[in-house]
């Protein structure tokens, strides 16, 4: 399936944005971690950051990392190699690894919201955060399956020309 030049280009702009935002999120959660904390704004104005993230949290780091690199390595080769069949198994490659690192965030649950000051909220964010990690892998799930029907529609499509 040959693309126009313009599609191209969005399709090159894609990974480029897949790119910069994996250096960003991966930069983020090695670099800047101790921001995953509950601030406190002192009387003298000073801010007290209690950290949320257990010791657990670099268990899960080098499984994060592993899987960002892999998206960054997979999405330049998408960008020079130009192939419907490839696009489309690394599409559903990239929402397996989203799996894999969300259940395995969820398995490590490196969190501790017990330095949340407030009663109800350190009631209710466990919840919420457990929440959105649980449908996470449900919502990459669902994309694979979608790209995997696309896939096969495509290739049944090919073998019948």
């Amino acid at each position: 399936m040959e693309l126009s030049p313009r599609v191209r280009s969005g399709e090159v702009s894609s990974h480029i944005s897949i790119i910069l935002v994996t250096l960003a999120q991966l930069i983020f959660f090695t670099r800047f971690h101790k921001y995953i904390a509950w601030s406190i704004t002192e009387p003298d104005g000073s801010v007290t950051r209690l950290s949320m993230l257990t010791n657990d949290y670099f268990t899960w780091l080098p499984i994060m990392i592993t899987a960002s690199i892999m998206v960054i390595i997979v999405s330049i080769a998408m960008m020079t190699y130009d192939n419907y069949r490839f696009r489309r198994t690394t599409e559903i490659s990239f929402s397996i690894i989203g799996i894999v690192v969300s259940v395995s965030l969820v398995s490590i649950f490196p969190f501790d919201f017990s330095v949340i000051p407030n009663a109800a909220t350190a009631e209710v964010v466990p919840i919420a955060v457990t929440g959105f990690f649980i449908l996470l892998p449900v919502f990459y799930g669902v994309t694979a399956l979608i790209m995997f029907l696309r896939l096969r529609k495509y290739m049944a499509k090919q073998d019948s020309s």
